[in-house]
């Protein structure tokens, strides 16, 4: 752009000017052009130079060229628009004696009413330009600040609030359903002292009553945590509850839980899954979490189910599905929120995923789909 100057300066000399341009013009215009270069970082010096520039032009010629006046005048405007006012009128002076001392020495002006028209139009014209755009953009500058420090006070305001639900989340888990898991734990631990010639069936039974109960104990605590964390607002990842490579085992420990609550089972997962993100991970282990408690809830003891977690070449591939030949438990012993699918269908929609279940033959199955990052699984 600032070379735009430079490139004009011929056909602005060849037009404004009066008769045909000598080679002293074609020489201060391309010389006052090229002064304009430096404006950016020395606004000031480029005034003093174009206003010399005028001073030697007017001593040389009749008048300075117009290419010179205009040149001037472009200094003039980003000094006062780029420098505080006390620098602008400084340049602005010199500027002004230039043209007094041409008025002066070559009377280029006929008297002092066109020597005032000529200040007015080629100096105070340019520095009040020059004002105007450096308040212009002082202004936009401030209504920026504003507009981000509104911003950001209306996210501390959304950030304050959710750090308001979560810590009464937190208190809530704690209090109440924690509070209840660790008295089942409590219990069925008492229940295995006190009661020593327990059928054996019954103390397996409550060994896993027992051992699950710990489990979720511990799980809730590693929640309430996460709620408390106000990092984990902003990053996601920090509130997951199994390391991405982990996730294998974090399966097989869902599937080992769910055959000792009698289900037959064979499960295939795809050892690659490690290299999954922790949020797909999660989403994996959430799925095969919520299929397997369908099918002991629904299919019953004794059903045969299979698990299978595959990796393809741009998504995870789950499925679960039972042949419905258990024997369910009573309805009044089955307890059902009634949202896991639902929940399922949420947390995967947010990763662009999809479920599916319904019955099949005298079963029952569920399919997920979770897009994976195909270039994060390929670098495992």
């Amino acid at each position: 752009m600032r070379l735009v100057p430079a490139l004009l300066a011929p056909g602005c000399l060849l037009l404004v000017g009066s008769g045909e341009p000598t080679s002293a013009d074609w020489a201060f215009a391309l010389v006052a052009a090229l002064a304009l270069l430096p404006g950016g970082c020395l606004p000031l010096s480029v005034v003093f130079v174009e206003a010399a520039l005028v001073v030697v032009a007017g001593a040389v010629a009749d008048a300075p060229p117009a290419v010179v006046k205009v040149a001037a005048c472009l200094a003039m405007v980003e000094l006062a628009a780029r420098r505080p006012p006390k620098a602008a009128l400084f340049g602005g002076a010199a500027l002004a004696l230039a043209y007094l001392v041409v008025y002066l020495e070559c009377g280029e002006c006929a008297d002092a009413v066109g020597l005032g028209y000529l200040l007015v139009v080629l100096v105070a014209a340019p520095l009040l330009l020059g004002w105007w755009l450096r308040a212009l953009s002082q202004n936009l500058a401030q209504a920026q600040a504003r507009a981000r420090e509104a911003e950001e006070r209306k996210e501390l305001a959304a950030l304050g609030a959710r750090l308001a639900e979560r810590a009464e989340l937190a208190r809530e888990v704690h209090d109440l359903v924690a509070h209840h898991v660790a008295s089942m734990a409590l219990r069925a631990g008492v229940a295995r002292e006190v009661l020593p010639d327990l059928d054996p069936r019954v103390r397996t039974v409550l060994d896993d009553v027992h051992g699950s109960a710990t489990t979720a104990l511990v799980d809730l605590r590693r929640l309430v945590a996460v709620l408390r964390d106000p990092a984990s607002v902003t990053d996601p990842t920090r509130s997951l509850l199994v390391e991405p490579a982990e996730l294998p085992a974090a399966l097989a420990s869902v599937v080992e839980r769910s055959g000792r609550n009698g289900l037959l089972l064979e499960s295939q997962v795809d050892p690659e899954v490690a290299g999954l993100d922790a949020l797909r991970g999660l989403a994996v282990l959430r799925v095969v979490q919520e299929g397997l408690t369908n099918v002991a809830k629904h299919a019953g003891v004794g059903a045969r189910a299979r698990v299978s977690v595959a990796l393809a070449d741009d998504a995870v591939l789950v499925e679960i599905s039972d042949g419905g030949d258990g024997a369910p438990a009573p309805e009044r012993l089955l307890v059902d929120s009634g949202y896991g699918i639902e929940g399922l269908r949420e947390r995967l929609a947010l990763l662009g995923g999809t479920v599916t279940a319904g019955p099949e033959g005298r079963g029952w199955r569920l399919r997920a789909t979770v897009p994976t990052d195909a270039a994060r699984v390929a670098r495992r």
